[in-house]
């Protein structure tokens, strides 16, 4: 069999096997990519409609971490997709400001402009080929594809009638271990948040830190002293440490049980300050994709991982990232930047997933924001901090008719 110089070795194959597929492909920017002729038979599920909400959630009371980042609200971009089946998904981002990641909400908004009209006509059940596709009309920019990913989950949940878990691979015992974030405050304002976090049950907690070495000293050793058998605690500076800081600290509190989180801003710089201290690592923000955590594996740069879904590109990639991890027996916080009950649901639903061994602790996004938004939400009960992802089928939340939702701000097909 010959084939074209004109063609790629793939395409000359499809072409002898596919005759009406012919003629050379030219490159255009905007051009959806030829990934495989159409599958015969029963007509396959199509996206017909994307739209698209804005929440604002006002939070007062500031949200801080190092160098002085404060935020007092939260923005959530909400994708809501329609299919000719009559099945609708949900997905959900939220963002903090534009200096927490390189993400920001209106950028979000512009990123799905850009990607809605090439999903329209797509099966949203072919959740591969949809991450390929958005990849290709879109370089980067993962945030904003998350919440078009996490619909397309929720979709295939509910044609196949099976909650999310079930999917992502299996639904593994036990309860989901919740942790929180205390946020960078004075040393009584940071005891009085852990004892409120104690009192309803958490032993899991990510203390925020705020940069300065002596300052965080002195928080770190006072939240300690308190501490309860059981708990256990994250240093997180949030990238907020240069490498002499950050070197400085642990050298100070090489007698304390506790993780470091995320010290330094760059992989280089945290690794580097893995290689000086006997506290075990944690990487946070650089997490970005499966690559970033291939990468990390490789050099044996961290001792759990906090994989957050819209980071990484949405639960799709999510999934990769965590089954590296589960390979290469590296343990993982499962989380997201923030959002309501639908991104809440699509966290425990990966952490449910995830063998008990290796999930190390899980975030609730309701710790910080009250509206739920869903019919659903998941409460842990009886003054723990265990929950269970729902067995509904899809993500299984529902946004609530009259809720904060509102009108779409903008609706593509």
């Amino acid at each position: 069999m010959s084939i074209s110089a004109d063609l790629p070795i793939s395409m000359s194959l499809a072409s002898s096997k596919y005759p009406e597929i012919s003629a050379p492909i030219r490159s255009r920017s905007r051009a959806k990519p030829i990934l495989y002729p159409p599958t015969k038979g029963k007509p396959p599920m199509k996206i017909n409609r994307i739209s698209v909400f804005e929440i604002v959630t006002p939070y007062p009371q500031g949200y801080g971490l190092s160098r002085g980042r404060i935020w007092t609200s939260f923005e959530s971009t909400i994708v809501k997709i329609g299919t000719d089946a009559g099945i609708v998904g949900w997905g959900e981002l939220q963002t903090l400001g534009g200096n927490y990641l390189p993400a920001f909400a209106r950028g979000a908004k512009a990123a799905i402009e850009e990607l809605a009209p090439h999903l329209i006509g797509e099966n949203p059940l072919q959740l591969d080929r949809i991450n390929y596709l958005m990849d290709h009309v879109l370089y980067g920019h993962p945030y904003a594809k998350s919440p078009i990913d996490m619909a397309c989950w929720d979709i295939l949940g509910k044609a196949t009638e099976m909650p999310l878990c079930d999917l992502l691979g299996g639904r593994f015992e036990g309860g989901l271990d919740l942790m929180c974030a205390p946020t960078v405050g004075s040393i009584e304002e940071m005891l009085a948040m852990t004892a409120g976090f104690r009192e309803n049950g958490f032993k899991r907690m990510s203390l925020k830190l705020g940069g300065d070495v002596a300052e965080d000293v002195s928080r770190i050793r006072a939240i300690l002293e308190h501490a309860q058998p059981g708990e256990e605690y994250y240093a997180d500076c949030n990238r907020g440490w240069t490498r002499d800081q950050a070197l400085r600290v642990m050298r100070q509190i090489r007698d304390l049980d506790i993780y470091i989180e995320q010290p330094c801003a760059s992989y280089e710089d945290c690794l580097a300050v893995r290689r000086r201290t006997d506290h075990p690592m944690i990487l946070d923000e650089i997490v970005d994709s499966p690559e970033m955590v291939m990468r990390i594996i490789a050099d044996g740069a961290a001792d759990l991982v906090n994989i957050k879904i819209s980071r990484v590109g949405g639960l799709t990639k999510a999934r990769r990232a965590r089954d590296m991890c589960v390979t290469a027996g590296l343990p993982m916080t499962i989380q997201d930047v923030g959002g309501s009950g639908i991104v809440q649901a699509a966290i425990y639903h990966l952490a449910q997933s995830t063998p008990q061994e290796f999930r190390h602790s899980v975030y609730d996004p309701l710790t910080v924001v009250s509206d739920a938004l869903t019919d659903a939400p998941i409460y842990a009960q009886g003054g723990g901090a265990l929950v269970e992802a729902s067995d509904r089928p899809g993500l299984g939340q529902e946004p609530l008719p009259g809720s904060s939702l509102g009108d779409p701000i903008a609706v593509y097909g």
